[in-house]
């Protein structure tokens, strides 16, 4: 078939033709937007959290274009990609006041912006505050340099020029769990703020990141673990996963053999990622617009080699020999599940635990693995195991 015409998309972030299995919360998305819409109150935020490649990033991307298409006051930013938090926030929320001043009256505007500039000044003294419209900052409110606070200030006069001019705040964050135990906390702390206000403000900030979030929200304030709404993005289930591969080819009338859909199935195990790369490839090596047997053996064999090259074989060239040892060790005793970092101790022939702690460390700290509770260890990325025990 006709490669220009493939539905599939893998690949870091991109979001693919059919958002298989999350229709729940995109749902209760739609619920929070109207309630802010309609009677000026928001809710809980929330928090995503799985594993890498099950597709959190696409679901903030998803938020976002919701958010921006009713004229919400959005701001998306990723941890550790565009410098410090507080001056990657001040700037991703500059450019959504930026689009605002196109939506919305000036003058209904001109508080917020001249908060966010004071907050601005504060956290990014070097960056431009720029949004089209000259206004002083306002001092007093969100500029102490004391960054919990200043956030809490920040964000209600955001959500009382939200209610006023009927929209909402949506604030996104993807790879929370890179950011500084002091970020969290601050986060914590004005969401808290917001939470103690009534009417609930309609502001909605999402986290996303690796399974390990909700602990280090929790270490970093103790009462995150009733903050947020913590919502656990995985695996899809069978049926969404059999939609995620027929759906879009049977929207461009193409078909797929049941023996070859289930061959296809039965390898990306719900796997969001490893799902796009078999319809890719699958799709390119199919010979008519029925998908058989032999065209699923084709593009499996280009998909592994995809995901090995692309996905799993760059984490393990960036871990060095003594990091190696723990994850084949890791590999062999958990396999897909957590395992005892005593356990993997010994696995790996070391005679204390704390043999292995400088590279469990690194490994965590490269994103490879996570500590899924004190004393356990897991893989970031589904399938990794099997790749770890197939090299040498």
């Amino acid at each position: 078939m006709n490669p220009v015409d493939n539905p599939y998309r893998p690949g870091a972030g991109r979001r693919p033709p059919l958002l298989a299995g999350r229709a729940s919360l995109l749902d209760n998305f739609e619920v929070v937007q109207t309630r802010a819409e309609v009677r000026g109150e928001g809710d809980r935020s929330w928090v995503l959290n799985g594993l890498r490649g099950v597709g959190k990033t696409v679901l903030l991307g998803e938020l976002f274009a919701r958010a921006t298409a009713r004229q919400w006051i959005a701001a998306k930013i990723e941890v550790g990609a565009s410098g410090p938090l507080p001056a990657a926030l001040s700037r991703a929320l500059t450019a959504s006041m930026r689009r605002a001043t196109g939506h919305h009256p000036e003058a209904r505007l001109r508080r917020l912006l001249g908060v966010l500039k004071g907050f601005s000044l504060r956290v990014d003294p070097t960056g431009a505050f720029s949004v089209g419209v000259d206004v002083d900052a306002v001092r007093g409110i969100a500029d102490t340099g004391r960054l919990g606070d200043d956030l809490s200030g920040l964000l209600e006069v955001m959500s009382e020029t939200a209610r006023d001019l009927g929209i909402g705040v949506l604030i996104l964050v993807d790879e929370l769990q890179e950011a500084p135990e002091e970020s969290l906390a601050a986060i914590n702390t004005a969401v808290h703020h917001l939470g103690q206000l009534d009417p609930a403000p309609p502001v909605l900030l999402v986290g996303a990141g690796l399974p390990s979030l909700p602990a280090q929200l929790a270490d970093a304030t103790s009462y995150a673990e009733r903050l947020y709404e913590y919502r656990n993005v995985g695996l899809l289930d069978p049926g969404a996963a059999r939609e995620a591969l027929v759906v879009p080819a049977r929207d461009l009338e193409v078909e797929w053999n049941p023996d070859a859909l289930e061959a296809a199935l039965d390898v990306a195990r719900g796997y969001p990622y490893f799902l796009q790369a078999i319809g890719k490839h699958v799709w390119d090596a199919a010979r008519t617009d029925v998908i058989d047997a032999d065209d699923v053996e084709v593009g499996l064999e280009a998909a592994r080699q995809e995901v090995d090259d692309g996905l799993y074989r760059s984490r393990w060239e960036r871990a060095t020999p003594a990091q190696r040892d723990v994850m084949r060790a890791l590999a062999h005793l958990g396999g897909a599940e957590p395992a005892p970092v005593a356990d993997i101790a010994v696995a790996a022939g070391k005679a204390r635990t704390s043999d292995i702690s400088v590279a469990r460390v690194e490994l965590i700290k490269k994103g490879l693995v996570y500590a899924p509770e004190r004393g356990l260890l897991a893989f970031t990325v589904p399938g990794m195991h099997e790749f770890v025990a197939r090299q040498n």
